[in-house]
């Protein structure tokens, strides 16, 4: 659906969501309510883990809007997230940005008054696995839930 900010489109299986939105600051709290509307409708084996799914998506969302498509609202920001199957939650946020060396980075140690750049480090407290695509705009996140 068309709006002044861009587009923005939700897709719901049974066990799977999919969004896309332009690269907006903004779409990220509409698409982060969304996830967090459907996990707390699949029971409460999800309820403990909504704290670090939001934060892991919401940081992700905005490195995507921010550094992946540098706020051009024609480019997209896609997520997907999985539940089907067994016991892991899965999560996989794109854009359409040229990508980034994240292995290089993934291990910088930062200064304590640094006020960015601990996105990876959050995905490795808060998640199980975390990878991205060889290009580097694609992040895959895994999280058990038990």
């Amino acid at each position: 659906m068309p709006d002044i900010l861009g587009f923005y489109e939700i897709k719901e299986e049974k066990d799977r969501l999919f969004i896309r939105f332009s690269s907006t600051m903004e779409h990220i709290d509409t698409a982060c309510a969304a996830v967090l509307l459907f996990l707390r409708s699949k029971g409460p084996k999800f309820f403990p883990h909504l704290f670090a799914v939001n934060l892991g998506m919401r940081e992700a969302m905005a490195n995507a809007v921010r550094h992946g498509n540098k706020y051009d609202l024609d480019k997209l920001v896609s997520m997907e997230l999985d539940i089907s199957g067994d016991e892991w939650l899965r999560m996989k946020i794109s854009d359409q940005g040229p990508g980034f060396e994240w292995v290089q980075v993934q291990d910088q140690v930062l200064p304590d008054e640094a006020d960015h750049g601990r996105g990876m480090r959050i995905m490795q407290t808060y998640f199980d696995r975390f990878s991205y695509n060889k290009k580097g705009n694609t992040l895959y996140l895994e999280k058990h839930i038990f």
